[in-house]
């Protein structure tokens, strides 16, 4: 009987005659393909290449869009310099008046008038010595002036600051106080009367001083007093010329005031090149970068127009596509779009400008084009090269691959591996294919046998694991349990063990006094004797007051005990100040204090409002204070504990230390678990400083943290907001 497997493949055979009888028509096809595969090539180029210019078109605006920003923190750098350093002026002017005990005494003053004698009295610092000019400046007065000692030896307060600051920033021209009454003047660094008056055209001191008060048009006291400037900001003049010839100015002003008083201004003067250097230094290529105010006035440009200038130059001159005011109505570096190209506007911190970015669009239409003509270039030949790469590749390649790639795909559905009619030189190939075929089907006969021994192994793994978790779960209950009791028969023998000595004694007291109560009873029968009665009456006495202590200890201890789960909330609340409670802390610890010879010292800052529970924070106290009694010295001939209390960022800060034998690290850990003491027995409950912890953490909303170094001693820190936490729980009494 025939095989019928011979028959499909007479059958597959006479099929692929008939197939390559048809290979014209199919090679044909493959023509058509080519040819619209490579028309599809140069849609794609000419498609890539619109896609690309966009791609560079966005390339370019975000570059620019980060070089502008980076400039912008360049400026932003600048101006913090100039914002501080004016902040640093006047805090130090406002300090002095608040704090004239901190500022240079008049001999200070005195110093420098004998150093400049036969000055002009306009100028009493005119004839320094050159070694003084460079760290003091000039200062400039009206004649028949009112007595200016007091703010000359103000404004010596801040010198320092201010040569300190001009010696570490070059950018800063002039730095200076203007008196709110005019009188005088204070300029950083020196410059002399003679170079003023000729700075100014002016033949006397009191007309430079309008000149100067005037400040190039400015006004600067009318910007910056309480009428113009009730909110006491820093304000940024408007360009100005420089009468000292530095060119073109700005200048920020920062008022000052003693109380509620304004008396003056201080000052800094940075000439717009500085600005103008910082973005011409790094030139946008394809952009331009501008610095304006909100009247239209050219603070920096980074295309060079303000080099030379000696007036101030307008916006139109410099942007295109901005108008005045648009930029400061504009979002913060958000792009804006117009049919000229795109432009975007930064706002400068802490002044009224604006940085404003504009990059045209015949800008990017030229880089772009300069961009992608070699890519096109290139695009062109690697056309033309594909042309002949593919009709190669497909006259001695693609046909007798297409038959293979057949085979191969048939490969799998046909039982048999017979191989078709091919050209010798591609046999190889077929054969190959079809020993591969044969190697993955063994292949996958063996895989399914060791998937179906590994199904079962897992399933015997499995019920293995499961009894093994079993045993696990029921191990770690048991763990679970005994670490319960453990820890609760550590809780009861510890309570038990402080209990038993004060019960103990009272007990033994107590059956003590029923036997002399018993002894007289016995000895009235034979006639009462004074003698005896009073023996009886000392014994009475005696035993009852021991009782009595006795039990008091044992009542402290439940008290104690009980105030681990005391609710907090149970105290009053109140507001009142820091330094006060410190005070009635040394009066109520003092008795203590001294009969064990420890020294009390406390420092704490005035004016420390809080609003929370006083009798908690006090007990807080007398706790660590007692604790220290307690534990902390052993023999010192100087025993002391400091108490400070500070205001740092919105929070009371209190630090408790002592200078004595210090804690060891293995018990730091547990100071404040309850009934942890290392004098269990010897007078230590192991609660105080529980309850400390409970206090501070929970009714008083802070933390508390210790510090302690063996032989050095121990600090215990406690940061407490100024306004304790508020919680509605019920009042628990503690006997």
């Amino acid at each position: 009987m025939e095989d019928p497997r011979w028959n499909n493949e007479n059958n597959a055979n006479t099929k692929q005659s008939q197939e390559h009888i048809s290979s014209k028509a199919l090679i044909f096809r493959h023509r058509l393909m080519l040819y619209g595969a490579l028309a599809l090539i140069v849609l794609l180029t000419l498609g890539n290449t619109l896609y690309l210019s966009k791609q560079i078109r966005s390339q370019v605006v975000t570059e620019q869009s980060h070089k502008a920003l980076e400039s912008m923190l360049s400026l932003n750098k600048t101006i913090s310099v100039s914002l501080n350093h004016i902040d640093t002026m006047r805090n130090a002017i406002e300090t002095a008046y608040l704090y004239p005990e901190l500022i240079p005494n008049k001999q200070s003053f005195l110093y420098l008038s004998e150093q400049s004698k036969n000055a002009p009295a306009n100028a009493p610092w005119d004839n320094l010595p050159e070694s003084l000019r460079d760290t003091v400046g000039q200062l400039y007065v009206r004649s028949n002036a009112r007595d200016y000692s007091f703010d000359a030896q103000t404004l010596l307060s801040m010198v320092s600051e201010v040569v300190s600051t001009h010696q570490q920033h070059d950018d800063f021209q002039w730095s200076y106080y203007y008196d709110a009454e005019q009188i005088l003047t204070y300029i950083y660094p020196w410059l002399g009367a003679k170079d003023i008056l000729g700075a100014t055209q002016s033949d006397n001191m009191d007309a430079a001083l309008d000149v100067i008060f005037e400040a190039g048009g400015t006004f600067p006291l009318d910007l910056i007093n309480p009428t113009a400037n009730p909110k006491k900001e820093k304000v940024w003049t408007t360009p100005y010329m420089d009468a000292g010839g530095k060119g073109m100015m700005i200048s920020l002003l920062a008022p000052t005031y003693m109380d509620d008083k304004f008396v003056g201004a201080v000052g800094t003067d940075i000439t717009l090149k500085v600005l103008d250097k910082i973005i011409t230094d790094r030139p946008l290529e394809r952009a331009r970068l501008a610095i304006v105010d909100e009247q239209g006035r050219v603070v920096g440009d980074s295309g060079g127009s303000l080099k030379g200038k000696t007036e101030a130059v307008n916006q139109q001159d410099v942007l295109s596509f901005v108008t005045i005011g648009e930029a400061h109505q504009a979002t913060h570096a958000l792009l804006n779009t117009t049919p000229l190209g795109y432009w975007a506007s930064y706002q400068l911190p802490n002044t009224p400008w604006r940085l404003v970015l504009e990059i045209s669009n015949s800008d990017i239409r030229s880089y772009t084009l300069q961009t992608l003509l070699p890519n096109l270039i290139m695009a062109t030949a690697f056309t033309l090269l594909l042309l002949l790469v593919v009709l190669y590749q497909h006259w001695n390649f693609s046909k007798p691959a297409l038959r293979l790639a057949q085979f191969v795909e048939e490969l799998p559905n046909n039982s048999n591996l017979i191989i078709p009619t091919i050209p010798s030189k591609w046999s190889y190939w077929f054969k190959r294919a079809a020993k591969t075929e044969h190697d993955r089907r063994e292949h996958l006969k063996t895989i399914e046998q060791q998937t179906r021994e590994l199904e079962q192994r897992v399933d015997e793994r499995t019920v293995e694991l499961r009894h093994a978790l079993e045993v696990l779960e029921a191990t770690q209950e048991e763990l679970v349990q005994s670490e319960k009791l453990a820890g609760l028969g550590s809780l009861v023998a510890g309570v038990a063990h402080e209990l038993n000595t004060p019960i103990g004694n009272a007990m033994v007291v107590a059956s003590s006094l029923k036997d002399t109560n018993q002894h007289f009873v016995e000895s009235t029968k034979e006639g009462l004797r004074r003698s005896v009665l009073d023996s009886y009456i000392e014994q009475s006495c005696d035993s009852a007051e021991s009782i009595e202590r006795n039990l008091r200890r044992a009542a402290e201890l439940i008290s104690s005990f009980k105030q681990v789960a005391v609710d907090q909330s149970s105290y009053q609340r109140r507001s009142f100040n820091l330094d006060e409670i410190l005070r009635e802390l040394r009066v109520t610890m003092s008795p203590n204090l001294s009969k064990s010879q420890i020294a009390l010292m406390e420092e704490c800052e005035e004016n420390i409002v809080m609003d929370s529970y006083p009798g908690p924070l006090t007990q807080v106290l007398m706790n660590l204070l007692s604790n220290a009694i307690v534990h902390a010295f052993s023999g010192q001939a100087e025993k002391s504990v400091t108490i400070q209390g500070h205001l740092i960022e919105g929070q009371a800060v209190l630090t408790i230390t002592d200078n004595g034998q210090g804690i060891e690290q293995e018990h730091l850990q547990k100071i404040f678990d309850p009934f942890f003491t290392t004098r269990l027995g010897q007078g230590g409950s192991g609660l105080g400083l529980n309850i400390v912890y409970n206090l501070v953490t929970g009714l008083l909303g802070g933390t508390i943290n210790v510090t302690s170094e063996l032989e050095v001693g121990t600090c215990f820190t406690l940061t407490l907001p100024l306004k304790a936490p508020k919680e509605e729980v019920e009042q628990l009494e503690v006997p």
